[in-house]
């Protein structure tokens, strides 16, 4: 091998081997390299911005609607005195509504319509007042027509009666064949008196035929005056007739109420109390003077509404009997008039009779009258429950088919709506009895006001928490009973937009002052102390001391790498400023 290719192999085996040798000392590291290398990033700042919001802090809990009270519905005996339950159709949770039958008592309905007034006569022809305006009002919202809703039972409400029973599948209560007969008779009666009196009319006269026909006018006008002066008699002082007995059952009532609070007064005053058995207190005695004094005020009312309606019905009996007596007198002047024009050998005993026919006319419609007024559909008040609020859950059944009542037949929710929720130990503290709260309930589309009035004292229950009871301010909506609805109550509020930041961004100085950290345009920091206020939503609402903020201002609630600077004190979630080093504190 030549020297030249000699010179050339060793070439390149040294260049191959100081290659290597540069790479291998690429790879290796001096322990101070090393550290340099692993050292943390110069540390950066997180920030927010300093915002101008409105605060407002709230307990939020769960709350279910339900039913306030209850009330027992009791029943008589049917029409034909049956007092056997023959069908209960009502379990435990059902829901009773306005149109229902409550209970079947002897084979008959008796109908659950919403109103104020109790029940406290039957409803049928010539029967008027409020009590019928009230059930016409109850028909008209069943959508059955009773036609106008101004407290007169007509035909038209009778219709909607017989649709009420044929509808829940009884038969309504119709006149019977003996009623029916009743009417016959009178309709034939009348009928016999006119035939009688145009017969009469029909045999001859020495007066012409002219002045005979005036003075026969003259007459029929009087019967009708007599009539229409008789009838309007009836429409005017029917009403008040109603109207007085209605009072009348109220002043009964009255007087029963005031009847057992002076029995209970009585059994107070003699040192035991009428509701324990046990010697009565200084406070219940109180209570029972109290009830009875109202009960004593509650009777003189009554009696005053009954003298009140007894004298118009008399005042308008006065005046209606004149008006009655002045049609008679001019019906006897028109017959007069007629009897001294006719012959007079024959005219005086044919004027007497054409007289005794109209009358026994008259007497015949009236009678007639009276038993149209008397005979049609009725609703006897054995079969018929109003009650004050509808519709009502059933609570309990007290009775079954085939069974005689001894009390109530069930009983079922009352008219009125609590809310029963709960809070916890913390927050049992902020709530008290009087604070308004909002209810919503997002998948019904529901909301209303309520008012805190109960809380318990003690905590219930295995999960600590404290019973919160709730009363609605405006009326419930039907469908928010039994349903949860989510509950808020306002604790504190700023009263507008103020200014605020996170709560990681309050700290504390050594002195015990709050403060926040400002990050400046250049990068560097500064310290603004403020005063803290209202702590919510996340945020808390701060004030400057000696510098100012402005909305926008970036604050510091944290850094990222390298070691964290300043203090580390930060406000925790309840709003408490904490020093999270062990041994250093403001």
């Amino acid at each position: 091998m030549s020297r030249r290719v000699v010179l050339a192999v060793v070439t390149a085996v040294a260049v191959a081997a100081a290659a290597l040798g540069w790479v291998a000392g690429r790879q290796i590291q001096s322990p101070a390299d090393a550290a340099a290398e692993a050292a943390p990033p110069p540390a950066s700042l997180i920030t927010v911005p300093i915002e101008t919001i409105s605060l407002s802090s709230s307990v939020i809990t769960r709350g279910d609607v339900v039913f306030a009270d209850s009330l027992s519905l009791r029943v008589g005996p049917s029409t034909d005195g049956s007092s056997i339950v023959t069908r209960m159709p009502w379990e435990v949770g059902d829901t009773l509504t306005e149109g229902d039958v409550i209970v079947e008592v002897g084979g008959r309905p008796v109908f659950a319509l919403q109103g104020d007034l109790p029940v406290f006569r039957s409803f049928g022809p010539s029967v008027n007042g409020p009590d019928v305006e009230q059930l016409e009002a109850a028909l008209s919202r069943l959508g059955l027509d009773p036609g106008p809703i101004d407290g007169t039972y007509t035909t038209e409400t009778q219709a909607a009666i017989e649709t009420l029973y044929r509808d829940a599948g009884y038969t309504p209560n119709l006149p019977s064949v003996d009623e029916l007969d009743r009417l016959d008779l009178a309709e034939d009666a009348v009928e016999q008196s006119r035939r009688s009196l145009r017969d009469l009319r029909a045999q001859g006269s020495a007066l012409p035929e002219s002045q005979r026909l005036q003075l026969q006018g003259e007459i029929d006008a009087a019967v009708r005056a007599l009539e229409e002066s008789t009838i309007a008699r009836s429409e005017v002082v029917d009403p008040l007739w109603a109207e007085t007995a209605a009072a009348q059952e109220v002043l009964a009532g009255a007087q029963t109420a005031l009847d057992t609070a002076t029995q209970r007064r009585v059994t107070g005053d003699g040192g035991t109390d009428p509701d324990t058995g046990e010697p009565i207190t200084a406070s219940s005695m109180t209570a029972l003077a109290e009830a009875e004094a109202a009960a004593i005020v509650a009777r003189d009312a009554a009696q005053a509404s009954v003298d009140e309606a007894a004298a118009a019905e008399a005042a308008a009996k006065r005046e209606h009997d004149g008006y009655v007596a002045d049609a008679e007198n001019r019906l006897a002047v028109a017959r007069a008039s007629l009897a001294e024009a006719q012959n007079p050998e024959t005219g005086v005993n044919q004027a007497e009779q054409i007289q005794d026919a109209e009358a026994a006319l008259v007497d015949a419609q009236e009678s007639l009258a009276r038993v149209q007024a008397q005979i049609g559909t009725t609703f006897p008040a054995s079969e018929l429950l109003f009650l004050p609020f509808l519709p009502r859950e059933v609570q309990q059944v007290n009775v079954r088919a085939g069974e005689i009542p001894q009390d109530s037949v069930m009983t079922v929710t009352g008219s009125g709506a609590r809310i029963d929720g709960s809070v916890s130990a913390a927050d049992r503290p902020l709530v008290s009895v009087g604070q308004r709260a909002v209810l919503d309930n997002e998948s019904l589309g529901l909301q209303f006001d309520a008012e805190v009035t109960e809380i318990a004292d003690e905590a219930s229950g295995g999960a600590g928490r404290f019973r919160v009871r709730f009363e609605p301010i405006d009326v419930v909506p039907v469908d928010a009973y039994y349903q949860n609805f989510r509950v808020t109550i306002p604790i504190d509020t700023t009263g507008g937009d103020v200014l605020a930041v996170p709560l990681a961004a309050l700290s504390a100085s050594a002195d015990g002052s709050a403060r926040v950290e400002v990050e400046a345009g250049d990068g560097t920091t500064r310290i603004v102390t403020v005063v803290p206020g209202l702590r919510a939503q996340g945020f808390v609402q701060i004030t400057p001391v000696d510098d100012e903020l402005a909305e926008g201002d970036r604050v510091v609630v944290g850094r990222t790498g390298g070691q964290a600077g300043g203090d580390a004190d930060i406000a925790d979630e309840d709003g408490d400023i904490t020093d999270a080093d062990d041994d250093e504190g403001s």
